[in-house]
């Protein structure tokens, strides 16, 4: 039987790795609100496949990169963590 897994975006690593310093500038590349990255880079929402693909195209990244599978009791404590921040 497989392990359960989750998912959950890198998203700010990969925009710091594309030399993006701020989210605005990945809002004007993208067309995505600015305050809908921050949630996305906190891991508050989950990052769609329609504005992964926005960001792929802005920052020269691979859909890969965009995501980590995580086992789903690490996905269950990194959940517990963003709740308390």
């Amino acid at each position: 039987m497989m392990a359960k897994v989750s998912h959950r975006n890198r998203l700010r690593e990969c925009r710091l790795r594309a030399l993006i310093p701020s989210q605005a500038e990945l809002a004007r590349w993208t067309g995505i609100c600015r305050t809908t990255i921050c949630a996305l880079e906190k891991n508050r929402i989950p990052l769609s496949i329609h504005n992964a693909m926005l960001v792929r195209k802005a920052i020269g990244c691979s859909l890969d990169e965009l995501y980590e599978e995580i086992p789903c009791e690490a996905a269950k404590s990194e959940s517990d963590k963003s709740k308390r921040t």
